[in-house]
């Protein structure tokens, strides 16, 4: 299976660090030493947004873009693609239509969003907003042929001209977070518009369900069981339909991928409506990356199950992740939230590390801003927004190194030193729980106690944390198995069966599987499953105070990679097989270590803050300072 980093730098043989460069917030003047010291700093490919309603010029019949800098320099993005070209990196391209990245409306011109266009509204009657104003429905044809209009003009203008193999454009991203932010939503909350319910009877009668197609327009209330779990599944292929539209614009050589956010395990929905989409957005033709706004793992145990579920269950690579906003989260100034992220994620499987943004950017006017009366009647204080975009990005616009470029250098040596083991490398899991997607579809639309994913996202939490046991997750349609059979750990299997039927009797069907009430809450029956399941092998570490938490991965030739990771206000110690090496971890630290049998290869830790304690390592009763990967 191609993942992320093949498709965007087939020859590095190790994972990718991917830098976002918001040109049209940095002074032109600032280009070309900004992307070359992003490459020094270990930068591979940079991902640049394009805000539709900064590149749109004239009106009406005049209505034009600009791409090479005729109208303003900033506007010059063929110029910039020979930049990044002339420095040796890869750029990743993002045209929306929306693209979010606190631009005035996502990016779109203020027309969409104004009475002449359908409105994003959900099922739930919520319409969606950016800056107190409606943004329009995707599935609306009238949007959809403006949109076409932008893309078409990104395709011939930008793309054609500078992809691969012959260019630096080696991917697109499809959409933004599905299309408008939208991937993990309540299902609820789905566009549900005029074009949308047109969209849903169109797609239900292609699978021959002509009667359920004859009540899409009916309701909420009059919904039954059956067409709400159909629409679960709809919320996925309608977001995917929409990539499909995207991706046919643009020429053949750039990689398609999409970026999925993760969702919140205890947001009431989300994390089943995420997960209900997953049919349709892992079987797409695309590459499926995520995105990590969803809490601070490095600070949160609840923003750290997301990640563990999302990525045990999603399989997918880090396309966005926090290098530089600290509006609310001051910690996101220092290098030790961020690698400690980065680090989970490659630990977890991901191929990339994601820099958002690589670059903190002071120089945009007028079209970019966010309208500040809007962001007030959102509950958001304008001054937040206030340049520079990012302010703890490794890198500022004048070329000053933040305390972050300390964090991008030391993963870029340790990926140039370990990547390629990480690649090849296996996660360890104690035991395997499949699900059946009926599951999460239904229990997308449940509001009252704890889903049967959300108990199992509570349970591999509990499991990993009290008993340092990882549970895997998958999707039972793609290991059609009986428990145990074929995988060499023990498996457990979460099977739907419908609450309105004669189904299966309550219990387990058979040893290690649980049938389930769809749509019924979670009564501990999951947590229980998942506790007795059998591990797969002697404990291989302890945790002086639950803390702290393990991941491993074994690779050819005895190599291990482990990582720890306390997310905790408080420190923790990690002692190995046989007490041969221990690891002190303060509050909010990570560590990774590698070895071969019972040698020690080289470590990392998360850089500590100025004034705090630091990672520790003994190993075979001394320190091993001297095997330390320090920053390049």
């Amino acid at each position: 299976m191609t993942r992320i980093h093949d498709a965007l730098v087939p020859a590095a043989g190790r994972p990718v660090i991917i830098g976002e460069y918001p040109y049209y917030r940095a002074d032109p003047a600032n280009w070309a030493a900004n992307l070359r010291e992003l490459r020094r700093l270990g930068v591979d490919v940079v991902s640049c947004y394009l805000p539709w309603r900064f590149h749109e010029t004239g009106e009406g019949a005049e209505r034009t873009f600009d791409f090479t800098g005729r109208t303003d320099p900033q506007r010059d993005v063929t110029g910039l693609l020979e930049l990044a070209a002339g420095a040796d990196l890869a750029v990743l391209l993002k045209p929306g239509p929306f693209i979010h990245a606190e631009v005035q409306l996502g990016g779109l011109p203020d027309r969409l969003c104004g009475p002449a266009y359908t409105p994003y509204r959900g099922l739930d009657g919520t319409v969606l907003t950016s800056q107190d104003k409606p943004l329009p429905s995707l599935l609306d044809p009238a949007v959809q042929a403006e949109a076409e209009t932008w893309l078409r003009a990104v395709a011939d203008e930008v793309v054609a001209k500078a992809a691969a193999p012959h260019g630096p454009v080696v991917a697109l991203q499809l959409g933004n977070e599905g299309m408008a932010g939208e991937a993990n939503l309540r299902v609820d909350a789905q566009d549900a518009s005029p074009a949308a319910r047109e969209a849903f009877a169109h797609w239900l009668t292609g699978r021959g369900l002509t009667a359920e197609a004859a009540l899409a327009a009916r309701d909420l209330d009059r919904w039954s069981g059956a067409l709400r779990g159909l629409w679960s599944q709809w919320c996925g292929h309608a977001i995917v339909g929409l990539w499909d539209r995207i991706s046919a614009l643009f020429p053949a050589g750039p990689a398609r991928l999409a970026n999925v956010p993760l969702a919140s395990t205890t947001a009431p929905g989300a994390l089943d409506a995420w997960a209900a989409r997953q049919r349709a957005v892992q079987g797409s033709r695309h590459l499926a990356g995520h995105t990590e706004w969803v809490g601070n793992p490095a600070r949160d145990t609840e923003a750290f199950s997301s990640h563990l579920t999302g990525i045990l269950l999603g399989g997918t690579d880090v396309v966005e992740a926090n290098w530089g906003f600290t509006w609310t989260d001051e910690s996101y100034a220092q290098p030790r939230t961020p690698v400690f992220n980065a680090l989970l994620a490659l630990l977890l499987g991901s191929t990339t590390v994601s820099v958002y943004t690589a670059c903190a950017a002071g120089s945009w006017g007028g079209l970019v801003d966010m309208d500040p009366a809007g962001l007030r009647a959102e509950g958001v204080d304008p001054a937040l927004h206030a340049p520079p975009y990012c302010p703890g990005a490794p890198l500022t616009e004048a070329g000053a190194h933040t305390p972050n470029a300390e964090g991008l250098r030391l993963l870029a040596a340790f990926l140039d030193r370990f990547g390629a083991q990480l690649l090849d490398s296996e996660l360890e899991r104690d035991a395997l729980v499949l699900l059946d997607r009926a599951l999460p579809e239904a229990g997308a639309w449940q509001r009252d106690g704890r889903t049967p994913l959300g108990e199992l996202a509570d349970a591999v939490q509990e499991q990993l944390r009290d008993h340092g046991r990882l549970i895997g997750l998958g999707w039972l349609d793609e290991h059609p198995l009986q428990a145990g059979a074929g995988h060499g750990i023990p498996v457990g299997i979460l099977r739907a069966r419908d609450p309105d039927g004669p189904g299966a009797p309550d219990g387990p069907a058979a040893p290690g599987e649980l049938r389930l009430a769809a749509g019924a809450p979670a009564d501990g029956s999951v947590a229980a499953l998942v506790a007795a399941l059998p591990s797969a092998g002697a404990p291989r570490r302890t945790s002086e105070h639950r803390r702290a938490v393990v991941l491993s991965r074994t690779g050819p030739g005895a190599v291990r990679i482990t990582g720890a990771f306390n997310p905790t206000d408080g420190g923790d110690r990690i002692t190995g097989p046989g007490g041969g090496w221990e690891l002190d971890l303060p509050a909010g630290s990570a560590a990774v270590v590698v070895t071969r049998g019972d040698a020690l290869l080289g470590w990392l830790a998360t850089p500590a803050p100025p004034s705090t304690a630091s990672v520790a390592l003994t190993w075979a009763g001394e320190q091993a300072d001297a095997l330390r990967v320090a920053a390049s």
